[in-house]
């Protein structure tokens, strides 16, 4: 009896011994696997800007998946670690708060709109955390020695309007009249059109705004067109700038709108309907890729881009999704050409992004310079009844 129990008890040691060994051996293998890299994205995907956000968060996650099938940075994987930004000022400070401070992250993207990114750079310049903001808002980067850690890879509101203004010489339009969100957004698109308009020879003949949360913009659009315009300068985000189109087609106005790039997007396209056919919108040349002319610099990396997150998320991306793609891919090689630590991205984004080829434009940051792009990272689009086309004389 007694031998047949200490050969039970001889068992059972050996049997945890294998055990406790297993465990250890993948506790040590644990202990061993380098940190991933990480990288924080803040967007709106919830919210009245989630159809920006949503897109983005998509474009940013194709990108770390790509750099980690590639076998990552180094042998050590990337993380992409996500806070939402809910399209409120206060949930962006707390996410930028969370991302900075808890998830160590070396690089910051977001958020997605330019409140938002106006409420955290304090938080990310502080920190000295490196923040690609993928807005439009030139006071995001502007003045440039208060903004050291930020860098704005979206196409700017001076970029559209400057669009917008080559359109209306185009067109021989001398009197414009603006309608713009009274916010962050339509007051930039605003601003940079008092500012560019005199120097293109177009008068501001009347200004309206309208609260992000308008149901009804009869009363701006009558007030404007009764000013004498020859066309209306639409600067505004989500579901307003549907409104205007639908509004105008019920008054039967015939004075022309012409939107900045906010509403390059499916979601504005797919909800406005026909009423928009024939009016000209600022848009990114990924919209429209293959009419673009084999030498367009983005005509090769959109259409790449554009197959690989068609097959990955099963939709074409917007124009916002390039410009997350483009953040990311800026921070993986930043990464990738230097030890990753914060301050070296950041000195690696200002000295080495040159001739940089991406979805949106070809960049050039310098220390005068975080927004990197010109006019030509946008095209004038029109709007047809199957989405977008490349205006004639962009040909």
């Amino acid at each position: 009896m007694n031998v047949r129990i200490e050969r039970r008890r001889a068992a059972l040691r050996a049997f945890f011994g294998m055990a406790f060994a297993g465990l250890a051996a993948v506790a040590s293998a644990q202990a061993q696997a380098p940190a991933p890299y990480r990288i924080g994205a803040l967007l709106d995907v919830t919210g009245a800007a989630s159809f920006l956000g949503k897109p983005e968060l998509n474009a940013a996650t194709l990108a770390v998946e790509q750099a980690n099938a590639a076998g990552g940075i180094r042998g050590r994987k990337v993380e992409l670690v996500f806070e939402d930004a809910k399209s409120t000022e206060t949930d962006s400070v707390l996410g930028a708060r969370r991302l900075i401070t808890q998830a160590g992250v070396a690089v910051l993207i977001g958020t997605s709109r330019t409140g938002g990114a106006m409420a955290i750079l304090p938080i990310a310049s502080e920190a000295g955390v490196p923040m690609l903001a993928p807005v439009s808002g030139v006071a995001v980067v502007e003045p440039i020695a208060e903004r050291k850690w930020i860098f704005r890879p979206g196409q700017g509101g001076d970029l559209s309007v400057a669009k917008v203004l080559d359109y209306a010489r185009r067109a021989s339009w001398k009197k414009l009249g603006i309608l713009h969100s009274a916010d962050a957004y339509g007051e930039d698109g605003r601003d940079n059109m008092r500012k560019l308009a005199p120097g293109a020879g177009v008068a501001i003949a009347r200004e309206e705004s309208f609260p992000p949360s308008a149901t009804d913009l009869k009363p701006q659009l009558t007030k404007l067109s009764a000013g004498g315009v020859d066309a209306i300068f639409v600067h505004g985000l989500g579901a307003p700038s549907v409104i205007v189109y639908r509004n105008a087609n019920e008054l039967g106005m015939k004075v022309p709108l012409i939107s900045g790039h906010g509403q390059a997007n499916s979601a504005f396209r797919n909800a406005v309907g026909n009423v928009v056919v024939g009016h000209p919108i600022v848009g990114a040349p990924v919209l429209v890729w293959n009419e673009l002319p084999d030498s367009h610099p983005q005509k090769r990396v959109a259409a790449a881009f554009v197959d690989a997150y068609s097959k990955r998320f099963g939709a074409a991306p917007d124009m916002f999704a390039g410009v997350a793609y483009d953040s990311a891919q800026m921070a993986l090689q930043a990464i990738r050409e230097t030890d990753g630590e914060r301050a070296h991205v950041r000195d690696w984004l200002e000295g080495k992004v040159k001739n940089y080829v991406g979805i949106t434009g070809v960049f050039n940051f310098s220390p005068t310079d975080h927004a990197g792009l010109k006019s030509d990272a946008l095209v004038m689009m029109i709007a047809t009844e199957s989405g977008w086309r490349l205006a004639d004389y962009e040909r």
